[in-house]
């Protein structure tokens, strides 16, 4: 399987498990794909009256990754308008997807393993977001 299907397929059973949860879920028709114009989440969540726009990265083994400037302003462009946060969820082969913080400003980001293990849980931002688990 190409690292990209195995991208997708985790972008997948994201949406699937928020969906389980009680959110709508939406995934980016141009995931992965490119679009030049305007910058397309790989998950918009809509759950108890919020909105999670949310980028995905994995890798099948702990090595470092990077998300660009352009990429992080779009993702936060796309937040501001449906009025809701962005979110950068990571995840290394079997491990839990974690939350890595997304600044204003920033450049891009860049994840190793470090940042990865002092990462939040996305369970845990989704229990502090809605005060209850969800389903």
């Amino acid at each position: 399987m190409s690292p990209k299907t195995k991208g997708a397929a985790k972008e997948r059973a994201l949406a699937n498990y928020l969906w389980e949860r009680g959110c709508a879920v939406l995934r980016g028709c141009s995931s992965g794909g490119g679009v030049r114009r305007r910058f397309v989440p790989d998950i918009v969540a809509l759950c108890g009256g919020r909105v999670l726009v949310l980028e995905l990265k994995y890798r099948a083994s702990r090595v470092p990754m990077r998300i660009d400037g352009e990429k992080l302003r779009g993702l936060l462009e796309f937040a501001r308008r449906s009025g809701g946060r962005a979110y950068v969820l990571v995840k290394y082969g079997r491990g839990p997807w974690k939350v890595v913080p997304v600044d204003e400003g920033a450049e891009g980001v860049s994840i190793n393993g470090d940042v990865y293990d002092k990462a939040l849980d996305f369970e845990a931002l989704l229990l502090s977001l809605f005060n209850r688990q969800l389903l």
